[in-house]
């Protein structure tokens, strides 16, 4: 079972509401990285800044006081990349625990339970895109593939949407479930990402 509730030294724990807990959750399993003390870190691009000040006002209570500007020189073009970038407190190691197998992402069987369509939005919306055929697809090349067909299965389980794995191994939701796909997902979509909406 995935917590609601996390502890930092003895006497400091943190109650997480639900809302909170389902934005991390379907931003750990998009790009958002918990690091081995427990802190996550959540970035995105310029572009996406407004997205990612969405999740930092609803996880201020649980976050540091700073969302910082980070830029980076990308040697093979030589061009700056600017980013943005805040972190959460050091509650988190039973997550890094569930999600991390040898410093590497996977899936557990405990998200099924967890699994809502909030978190399937924040996954969509960090990794996911509509392609040519307006049918949703993830990018879930960072997981091995028992990880990825675990993901199909809490898909159907959870919120009852059929899945499968591409021949590249990302996961495109089939097309009789697209429609219920985008009406789980429509009403926490941010505006400045609406464009991964049919």
């Amino acid at each position: 079972m995935i917590p609601q509730t996390y502890k930092a030294r003895k006497n400091l724990s943190l109650h997480m509401l639900k809302q909170q807990l389902s934005v991390v959750l379907g931003s750990v399993l998009g790009d958002a990285y918990i690091y081995p003390q427990g802190k996550i870190c959540f970035e995105q691009g310029i572009v996406q800044r407004k997205y990612l000040m969405w999740k930092y006002k609803i996880l201020a209570p649980v976050a540091y006081k700073k969302v910082s500007r980070v830029s980076r020189l990308d040697r093979r073009s030589n061009t700056e990349t600017v980013s943005y970038r805040f972190f959460l407190r050091q509650y988190f190691r039973p997550l890094r625990k569930l999600f991390y197998r040898n410093n590497r992402k996977v899936i557990p069987e405990a998200l099924v339970d967890r699994f809502d369509p909030l978190v399937l939005a924040v996954w969509y919306m960090d990794d996911g895109y509509l392609d040519k055929n307006n049918s949703p697809l993830f990018m879930t090349d960072c997981y091995v593939g028992e990880d990825v067909y675990r993901l199909v299965q809490i898909l159907k389980r959870s919120v009852d949407i059929q899945s499968y794995v591409t021949g590249n191994g990302r996961l495109r939701i089939e097309r009789e479930s697209a429609n219920k796909f985008f009406r789980l997902v429509e009403p926490w979509v941010h505006p400045s990402l609406r464009y991964k909406l049919p």
